[in-house]
C-alpha cells in the first residue's frame, strides 16, 4: 500500500470510521440482478475492490480475498421492515458509525427499494481504496448516459486540476530549489497555525454519527448570483455554508465577534486523465471561516481572499508530502500529527462536482447523488458539497457529540441559500 493510502488506512478510529458514505437515488428500483451484473462489468475491473488488507509487520498490504463473492458486499435491503420508515437518515447514521469488516474487501452496496424519496443505493467504501474524487468517479462510471445506452464516461465531466497546484506540484517536487521559498512558507503556515476557535462542533468525540442532506438547489441560479457578486461558485457555497454554521452558533449562544472556524479542503492532485485510478492523490488546504463577521457580504470577501492567495500557495503539495510522511512514520508520530490537525480545525468539507447531465444505472434514472466526506482524525463535522444535472446539494456527516440534530444547520442553509438566490 502506498504511504498516503496508509495515512489514510491508519487514521481509523473507533469514534471515526475513515469510510466514505454516498446515496444515489433511482426511479424506478433497478432489478438485483441487473445491478449484480452492472457492477461485475464496471467495477470489479478495479482489482482493489477484490482485496483485503493484511498487515506485514509495520506495512499493509492489499492481497487477493481467495473467498471473494459479490453477494458478500450488495445486499438488497427492506428498510420498512428494518427501521419501520422510509426515510434513510437512520440507516445512513448506522452505516457510518459501524467499523467495517477487515477480513474483506472493504466497500458495501446497499440496494434499497422504497424511501421516502424513492428508491436507492447506498454505498459505503473505505478511504484506503482510493480518494473521494475516484470513488465517486467510478460509483459514476457505473451509469449509462441512456437507459440501454453506452456507458458515462467520468473523465468527460471532471475539469482538469486547477493549474497553479498542478505548477506547484510539479516545479515543487522536481524543481524544489526554485520553489523552496513558497514550499517552505506554506509549511511555516501548516506549522505555525494557532488552535481553532472553541465551538460547540469541536471537542470530544462519540461512536454515534448522524447523516443530513439539503434538497437540491437549481444550479443555474447560484451561477448567476457568483457572477453578480463576481464571485465563483464555489465561493459563493462556501459562503452559504459560513453562514448557516454562523447562525446555528448564534442560536446555541456560542459565538463572537473575533470567532472562526478553520476548516480543511481536499485538493484534487490529479490529471484529468487520472480519475478513474484508485488510491489517494490530493493534498489539504486550510481555510478560515470568518463566521464571527457581523457582515454577510464582507464573510464572502474574506473567503474570496483566501481562496485567491490559497491558489498561489504550495500548500495542498506541502500537505500531501506530510501525509506521504505519516503513511510511514512511527506510531507516535502519526498520533502527534493526527491531534495537531484535530486541533487547528473543527470540519473538512469537499466540494465534488458531479455530471451535468441526467444519468441511468440499470436502466433507473439517477435523481439526485450526496456523498459524505468522511471526519479525518478527531473532527466531528464533514461537510459535503455536490452537483448533478444542474442542481447542488449539501449534505453533513455529524458526531452526535458534537452537533445532536445536523438537519438543524441543513435547514438554515436550504433556507438563507434561497433568500440569497431568489430572484435570480
Amino acid at each position: 500500500m502506498s504511504a498516503v493510502d496508509t495515512a489514510w488506512l491508519r487514521m481509523e478510529r473507533e469514534k471515526n470510521q475513515m469510510t466514505i458514505t454516498g446515496v444515489i437515488y433511482l426511479e424506478p428500483a433497478p432489478d438485483f440482478d441487473k445491478l449484480l451484473d452492472v457492477l461485475k462489468e464496471r467495477l470489479l475491473v478495479y482489482d482493489r475492490f477484490k482485496k483485503k488488507i493484511i498487515w506485514m509487520g509495520e506495512t499493509p498490504c492489499w492481497v487477493e480475498d481467495k473467498s471473494f463473492d459479490i453477494r458478500n458486499h450488495v445486499f438488497e435491503f427492506d428498510l420498512q421492515s428494518e427501521y419501520k420508515t422510509t426515510e434513510l437518515d437512520s440507516f445512513i447514521g448506522d452505516l457510518m458509525s459501524q467499523s467495517m469488516d477487515f477480513g474483506k474487501p472493504l466497500w458495501e452496496l446497499y440496494l434499497i427499494p422504497e424511501t421516502s424519496r424513492g428508491s436507492a443505493i447506498v454505498a459505503k467504501l473505505h478511504h484506503a481504496i482510493a480518494d473521494g474524487i475516484a470513488l465517486v468517479s467510478i460509483l459514476l462510471s457505473l451509469a449509462t448516459i441512456r437507459p440501454d445506452g453506452p456507458f458515462f464516461d467520468p473523465a468527460s465531466e471532471y475539469p482538469a486540476r486547477d493549474r497553479n497546484h498542478e505548477k506547484g506540484f510539479r516545479s515543487g517536487l522536481q524543481f524544489l530549489f526554485s520553489e523552496a521559498k513558497m514550499v517552505f512558507n506554506s509549511l511555516a503556515k501548516f506549522l505555525t497555525m494557532p488552535s481553532d476557535t472553541a465551538t460547540q462542533v469541536k471537542g470530544p468525540l462519540q461512536i454515534r454519527k448522524k447523516a443530513a442532506w439539503s434538497k437540491a438547489l437549481p444550479l443555474d441560479k447560484i451561477k448567476k448570483c457568483a457572477a453578480d457578486y463576481n464571485a465563483t461558485i464555489n465561493d459563493l457555497l462556501l459562503w452559504f455554508t459560513c453562514n448557516a454554521l454562523r447562525e446555528y452558533l448564534l442560536d446555541l449562544d456560542q459565538l463572537n465577534k473575533h470567532a472562526n472556524i478553520r476548516i480543511i479542503l481536499p485538493v484534487n492532485l490529479r490529471k484529468k486523465t487520472d480519475t478513474d485510478k484508485l488510491g489517494n492523490k490530493f493534498g489539504l488546504i486550510f481555510l478560515t471561516l470568518p463566521i464571527g463577521e457581523e457582515d454577510s457580504v464582507m464573510r464572502l470577501r474574506n473567503i474570496q481572499k483566501q481562496m485567491r492567495n490559497i491558489k498561489n500557495s504550495r500548500e495542498a503539495l506541502v500537505a500531501y508530502g506530510v501525509l506521504a510522511l505519516l503513511g510511514r512514520a512511527p506510531e507516535t508520530f502519526k498520533e502527534f500529527v493526527v491531534d495537531f490537525l484535530s486541533s487547528k480545525c473543527s470540519a473538512v468539507i469537499t466540494n465534488v462536482p458531479g455530471p451535468r447531465k441526467e444519468l441511468f444505472i440499470a436502466g433507473s434514472s439517477m435523481k439526485e447523488i450526496m456523498f459524505w466526506v468522511p471526519k479525518s482524525g478527531k473532527l466531528g463535522l464533514g461537510i459535503s458539497l455536490i452537483s448533478y444535472n444542474n442542481k447542488v446539494m449539501l449534505g453533513l456527516a455529524a458526531d452526535t457529540g458534537r452537533v445532536e440534530n445536523p438537519s438543524e444547520i441543513i435547514k438554515i442553509f436550504e433556507r438563507q441559500a434561497q433568500e440569497v438566490i431568489k430572484d435570480y
